[in-house]
């Protein structure tokens, strides 16, 4: 198999766009993909202050990598959520992404605030890590003047949040799954500029590239059936996840959010 564009060996033919990459032109092509959809969708604007949070994943770190390749002002937040080994490695990815690509690293510890996840019973731990995380970062980013908040979502993680969003009723959650939610009341504008990207789509652009990440999945993960599921129809039929993703934007616009939502700040540390 050759190259669509230069006729070298291919790496990869992408089904969903009828083209065959090598080595040399996936990562370009990755970036026009990642540009578009940031554009688009207007996913971050020129002159934000971004603060692209980097787990040390394959995910995470494409997408830190990409923003500052394609001109965005971003600096990165690494929270060490203390998971024994898994934590100290991946704080050492984060720590070399940020040196490679040249921009500001930021660390928080969640020790400091009197627990790790390593505490947390094992039942609740991805609820535990998940609010954490949440809480932190956007603490950070209001407290030191950032625009807004980038994270690593792919197009797997969108659908199976609103696959799970409507088994368990909560239909009022879905107008959150789009690839910007302007900030309110103290939250910072969050953005998934990798919304429409797949896992896959972000392993090959670390790879091809030699950029640091941390190949080890959480300890505490657990096996998601529901992922499965999603690649099965993908395989099936291709493009359906990035077709999922643009009609779930269409219909986040239309559910309209419960006006009786009233949040309000805390008043110990007013998040």
């Amino acid at each position: 198999m050759r190259c669509s564009r230069c006729k070298e060996k291919a790496i990869i033919y992408l089904k969903p766009y009828k083209i065959a990459l090598c080595k040399n032109c996936y990562p370009n092509f990755y970036l026009n993909l990642v540009s578009r959809s940031i554009k688009r969708y207007k996913i971050i604007r020129r002159g934000e202050k971004v603060l692209a949070c980097v787990s040390g994943g394959k995910d995470s770190s494409a997408m830190a990598f990409a923003l500052k390749k394609l001109g965005y002002n971003i600096e990165i937040l690494y929270i060490d959520l203390g998971i024994g080994e898994y934590s100290v490695r991946s704080r050492k990815v984060v720590e070399e992404l940020a040196e490679e690509i040249d921009v500001p690293f930021h660390l928080v510890e969640l020790s400091e605030y009197g627990f790790t996840i390593d505490d947390v019973d094992v039942k609740k731990v991805c609820s535990v890590c998940g609010t954490a995380k949440r809480y932190l970062m956007n603490r950070f980013a209001r407290m030191n003047g950032f625009d807004i908040i980038a994270t690593g979502h792919t197009v797997e993680d969108m659908i199976l949040f609103f696959i799970k969003n409507v088994l368990s009723g909560g239909i009022e959650w879905i107008p959150k799954l789009i690839p910007r939610s302007e900030g309110f009341n103290g939250l910072v504008t969050r953005a998934r500029p990798l919304f429409e990207r797949s896992e896959k789509e972000n392993m090959l652009f670390v790879l091809s590239l030699n950029i640091p990440f941390l190949i080890d999945e959480c300890p505490y993960a657990p096996r998601d059936v529901w992922k499965e599921i999603v690649y099965d129809i993908e395989a099936k039929k291709p493009g359906f996840k990035r077709n999922f993703v643009r009609g779930l934007i269409k219909l986040a616009k239309s559910v309209k959010i419960d006006e009786r939502w009233n949040l309000r700040s805390c008043k110990v540390c007013g998040e």
